[in-house]
């Protein structure tokens, strides 16, 4: 049966209700309108999205690393499009995760009729998800709005394939602008689905009032680079004891991946090497956690412009040697 979950809902982790308009201090209180288990939206949560005409790499792609967050224990959150969003929930799904479906409006006008056979099995261990009131029906400006919800509901967000124009590319804007961890899934080359999101990777960061600097998105090449930005993101969910990663527990995590961590041990590492840098074996004792715990630390100070990658090697930008002295 649908339900109503309203602002402060002890369902809603408390480093997403900022996002969703539900701070005391927000003018957006919109309830949320559910059908399914409530219970998923205090899961880890990671959203996968992409185009609706999706290359069989992307599929390939999308199925592979749902199937990988479902195992690790992330819920996988789409916006129950065919294509990547759709391949994304199915994979989920028989990995025996979890997935939340957001809508454009509440099911069952928002929710397209192809989506409709795997509907019911979601709704067992997930949810279906909108802002807007039963019987609203879905415009073009709803799925916007859809795209920015969807983005608020996650720890992480994944692009898959994103041709130029796409909505999913909406989706990545409204992370980056919530302050996500963002990555985009490597595509063969030359693949025009995927012009968008590379585009959006190797483009100039957009002009900005902020005095902080913003995560850069991760180009996700393989298993090993996915799991290492799954990493990342956990960092995030250090503050909800509700959320647990299997195999590795988010304090665990949060303390090795912390700036008096492995971090600062990378970072203090590369200032003694000066400009020769080093390559990541030579940083691989810092890590006693998990090996995937280095290149998890390598993106966190690649992404707050402390260190960078070239010829192989890793050195401490001017920035960080700048931030060393006394």
């Amino acid at each position: 049966m649908p339900e109503i979950i309203n602002p402060g809902d002890a369902r809603i982790p408390s480093r997403r209700a900022a996002r969703l308009g539900y701070a005391p201090d927000a003018d957006r209180r919109r309830p949320l309108w559910t059908e399914g288990q409530g219970g998923a939206l205090a899961l880890p949560a990671i959203g996968i999205v992409g185009t609706r005409h999706p290359s069989a790499h992307g599929l390939a792609t999308a199925r592979l690393l749902a199937t990988a967050c479902a195992e690790a224990g992330w819920c996988v959150v789409s916006g129950m499009a065919r294509g990547i969003d759709e391949a994304a929930h199915r994979a989920a799904l028989m990995a025996g995760g979890v997935t939340i479906g957001v809508l454009p409006s509440p099911a069952p006008i928002g929710l397209r009729h192809g989506a409709r056979p795997f509907v019911p099995e979601l709704l067992k261990r997930g949810l279906l998800l909108s802002d807007r009131p039963v019987g609203t029906p879905a415009a073009a400006w709803s799925f916007v709005a859809r795209n920015t919800l969807l983005a608020a509901l996650c720890d992480g967000v994944l692009i898959v394939e994103a041709p130029e124009g796409s909505g999913a590319l909406l989706t990545a804007t409204a992370a980056a602008e919530m302050d996500l961890p963002l990555a985009f899934a490597s595509a063969p080359f030359g693949l025009e689905s995927a012009a968008g999101g590379l585009s959006w990777v190797s483009g100039p960061p957009a002009l900005s009032l902020r005095l902080d600097q913003r995560p850069v998105p991760v180009l996700v090449g393989g298993i090993a680079d996915f799991q290492a930005w799954l990493a990342v993101c956990a960092v995030s969910l250090q503050e909800d004891s509700r959320a647990r990663i299997v195999g590795e527990t988010v304090s665990q995590w949060s303390q090795e991946l912390a700036p008096d961590g492995v971090r600062g041990r990378i970072l203090k590492r590369l200032l003694a090497s000066g400009a020769d840098g080093l390559s990541e074996d030579g940083l691989a004792d810092l890590a006693t956690v998990s090996q995937s715990a280095l290149p998890a630390a390598l993106t966190l100070l690649a992404q707050h412009g402390l260190v960078e990658q070239g010829g192989g090697r890793w050195r401490a930008t001017e920035r960080a040697v700048l931030r060393s002295r006394p």
